[in-house]
């Protein structure tokens, strides 16, 4: 697209840590909202360059930065091997979100803008996590340099979990081989009903599923730790909510999703139910990425301008 810039750089963390980014800006005017976004588990942005210029081009307009996280994509160092840097787990996967959105909210605040963060599947889990931590990462002041944050399909709960046996050998498994590699199975056909974008997640090598035990174990027990009242009564006064989820989502449970959005006291919140689409609905076929990116776009439209009203709402789209 013409009327859109896209940069690729790579961004040292405090730790030192190179991470890869991109970015999608408007041409011709000012952002009229600064996003964050945050990948899900075993793949990376690049998966986003057909669907971020949708959100980028006139007339949504909006400034969209994502990275590869540890352990993921270029920031894995290609492909994921043993040598690769590890994840770390959510004791070091925080702390990075938390150095993205101080650095885009010093973009934002040039400009006089609003900041959201947006997290899909893993990376939805991790952004609901993040507003609703019981201690630092992140700060409190952190948290209130967002104005919203949106989760797409995010991971509260499997929609076939694993036993709890399993779930509790993954627990110590964590704890004393934090770093193996563990293979993940995945049904491709569970992603989309886009068959040609589900082949292209198999034969990528950056999507390898894959993981090391420490990630995966933060990644299901702190989706699970999601799915409570005490989590629920922890989301920041003030910071609104979107979530959308596709209802035949055979990988993420769209249940967990709308407890999630009913046990949360946020005073703008959305939740849009996305009739018989699957885990990825920015995947799915024409016209549902567009019909995806104009939603988003109209809530954070009405969220950096003020205008959105007061009461929660339930959306069951059909497209």
């Amino acid at each position: 697209m013409s009327n859109i810039n896209v940069t690729k750089e790579w961004v040292l963390a405090e730790d030192g840590t190179p991470f890869y980014t991109t970015k999608w800006a408007p041409v011709s005017e000012t952002p009229k909202a600064y996003v964050l976004f945050v990948h899900g588990y075993a793949e990376h942005i690049a998966r986003y360059d057909h669907f971020f210029p949708l959100l980028a081009a006139p007339p949504h307009s909006l400034h969209v930065t994502a990275y590869d996280q540890r352990g993921h994509g270029r920031t894995a160092y290609e492909p994921l091997t043993e040598a690769s840097p590890q994840t770390g787990g959510w004791a070091q996967m925080l702390p990075d979100m938390e150095f993205f959105v101080k650095r885009e909210s010093e973009r934002a605040v040039k400009k006089g803008k609003k900041l959201f963060l947006w997290g899909h599947s893993m990376g939805g889990g991790q952004t609901l996590a993040f507003a609703t931590r019981p201690s630092a990462p992140p700060s409190p002041s952190t948290l209130s340099l967002l104005t919203g944050c949106i989760a797409s399909s995010p991971l509260i709960r499997q929609t076939h979990p694993a036993s709890s046996i399993k779930t509790t050998a993954g627990g110590l498994a964590a704890r004393l081989t934090p770093n193996l590699l563990i293979p993940t199975p995945l049904k491709y056909e569970d992603l989309s009903h886009d068959s040609a974008m589900n082949e292209s997640n198999r034969l990528d090598p950056m999507c390898e599923q894959r993981g090391s035990v420490l990630g995966v174990s933060d990644m299901l027990q702190g989706g699970m730790g999601l799915d409570t009242a005490e989590t629920w009564k922890r989301w920041p006064k003030g910071l609104g909510l979107m979530m959308y989820h596709g209802s035949a989502d055979g990988i993420c449970d769209p249940e967990a999703t709308k407890r999630f959005f009913a046990g949360v006291d946020a005073p703008h919140k959305r939740l849009d139910i996305i009739e018989g689409m699957r885990h990825e609905t920015h995947n799915e076929l024409a016209p549902t990425p567009e019909h995806v990116a104009k939603m988003v776009a109209e809530w954070v439209h009405e969220m950096a301008d003020g205008s959105a009203g007061v009461a929660g709402s339930t959306g069951q789209s059909k497209l």
